[in-house]
């Protein structure tokens, strides 16, 4: 027993060293988005395997009943404050986005080849840079940009456009794209005023509410491993949305942003390893450039950022 309250308390500095930096350091929530792109590549491929027995309107509705479940113990603990907010307004709007967002994400999982889709939403952080400076004001280093341009084109090279067919899923991938900047830019406007868990909770039953009249036609019957499924999807879903809130808290969204490229080589491991999606020689190149504009980024940067 002594031994695993050991292997406990070690495990628990060893998580707290990681998320835990310096206040003034640069790469603060740097640790949460890399985590937060790990656990959507989970959920990419759960979706996509899902998405041979079930209909996306009813996978979008079941993600957020598991969401909202795993968070009864906040809605108990934390009942008179949970729904305080001053952007009640903003709750609803983004919560009716992100429906919209999953909504076409979700179809473009499963009509594109994983590494296409993950390569394509690769543009929200580039776009969400440049909304996030014009809109919210925030500083933006000129590096930060080079290193956006930088991936941007190794994005490009992984996709070739006007060498590959254009495929219906491209459409639902740059519709979901605009959504999720538009999401990008209201969560960091809340992380001035409301708590994270506020706007976890607001957000998961917001968005439960909005997904079930169109889920309702596409119900049908699950079986014990699609439970399963579900129950990890809501779980994983509810602590990217943790995670992402205190990314924004800690930092710009133009430092965080960049870092979302790793999610490229999360989600193209795991294609490969259960569904055998093997990506050619230029998703690999297009990859190194991604990496090639992140270490840009980062060796670039002269001073921490507040």
């Amino acid at each position: 027993m002594l031994k695993i309250q050991n292997q406990k308390f070690i495990f628990k500095k060893f998580w707290e060293k990681i998320f835990k930096l310096p206040k003034n350091h640069r790469y603060q929530g740097v640790p949460e988005i890399i985590l937060t792109s790990f656990y959507l590549s989970i959920m990419v491929i759960l979706v996509r395997d899902l998405g041979k027995d079930y209909h996306i309107f009813f996978i979008v509705m079941m993600r957020n009943i598991f969401g909202a479940i795993f968070l009864i113990p906040k809605f108990i603990k934390h009942q008179k404050s949970l729904f305080n907010s001053k952007n009640i307004y903003l709750h609803f709007l983004r919560s009716a986005n992100g429906t919209a967002s999953m909504f076409l994400w979700f179809y473009a999982i499963v009509l594109l080849p994983i590494s296409e889709a993950i390569s394509l939403s690769f543009l929200t952080p580039l776009i969400t840079t440049l909304a996030s400076s014009f809109f919210l004001k925030e500083k933006v280093n000129k590096n930060i940009f080079i290193a956006c341009f930088v991936s941007f084109v190794g994005v490009l090279i992984i996709l070739r456009p006007g060498f590959n067919e254009f495929k219906i899923g491209y459409i639902f991938c740059f519709g979901s794209i605009l959504l999720w900047t538009l999401s990008n830019l209201m969560v960091k406007t809340m992380t001035k005023t409301d708590k994270t868990r506020n706007i976890v909770a607001q957000m998961t039953i917001y968005m439960l509410i909005f997904s079930i009249p169109f889920a309702i036609p596409y119900i049908k019957p699950i079986n014990f491993i699609g439970i399963i499924k579900f129950i990890i999807i809501g779980f994983l879903s509810n602590q990217c949305y943790r995670l992402i809130a205190q990314a924004y808290k800690k930092n710009d969204l133009a430092v965080l942003q960049p870092f979302d490229f790793t999610r490229l080589i999360f989600a193209s491991f795991m294609a490969y390893l259960f569904f055998n999606e093997t990506p050619d020689l230029l998703v690999f190149v297009g990859s190194l450039v991604i990496l090639l504009g992140i270490i840009i980024g980062l060796r670039k940067q002269k001073k921490p950022l507040q």
